[in-house]
């Protein structure tokens, strides 16, 4: 009986260790994948591609009404981030930008001040990145003096050597949760 007693302790113990091993091994492949989705937000986390598209978007939605033709002269900002034949193709309209927001921000003086991150929820290609991006109107003061009610997806698609090489934008409204 006792010999019995033995061998099913060590059958239990087994067969035990078996299912935590396994069990341990689903939990870690499981965690693996929402890494690889989802990277971390920490900037030393993030690739150089991202760094790149981050100061990419910021550029390009930090405007000054008052001496911004329009919203064009911040992508031309933006262009020492691109390849010389993407940065070529930017083209300045002959129409000056308008709009209330940025015919208040110019009247008082605000520049926009951007926010962004890297937009993870978004499935693009290889060696593209995609970056969320809002904004508001600062005076010299830092006051916010008016609400934008926009924001923009921006997909900055790279060369082999990290420059960007095409990137399109899409400007949708603000969402509820993002107002104050």
């Amino acid at each position: 009986m006792k010999r019995k007693t033995i061998i099913f302790s060590v059958l239990v113990l087994v067969l035990g260790t078996a299912a935590i091993a396994f069990g341990l091994t689903m939990l870690q492949l499981q965690d693996d994948e929402p890494v690889a989705e989802h990277h971390q937000h920490d900037t030393q986390q993030l690739t150089q591609n991202e760094k790149t598209a981050l100061e990419a978007a910021r550029i390009m939605t930090t405007w000054n009404p008052a001496t911004d033709y329009n919203r064009t002269a911040a992508e031309v900002r933006a262009s020492h981030l691109m390849t010389d034949e993407r940065a070529n193709k930017i083209e300045q309209p002959e129409r000056a930008a308008s709009g209330q927001g940025w015919n208040e921000a110019a009247r008082q003086g605000a520049t926009s001040t951007p926010s962004v991150e890297i937009n993870y929820h978004t499935d693009v290609e290889e060696n593209t990145v995609a970056v969320f991006a809002a904004w508001e109107w600062t005076t010299d003061d830092n006051q916010s003096t008016i609400q934008e009610d926009e924001e923009r997806i921006y997909y900055f698609a790279f060369n082999d050597q990290g420059e960007i090489h095409d990137y399109t934008y899409e400007t949708t409204r603000r969402h509820k949760d993002n107002e104050n």
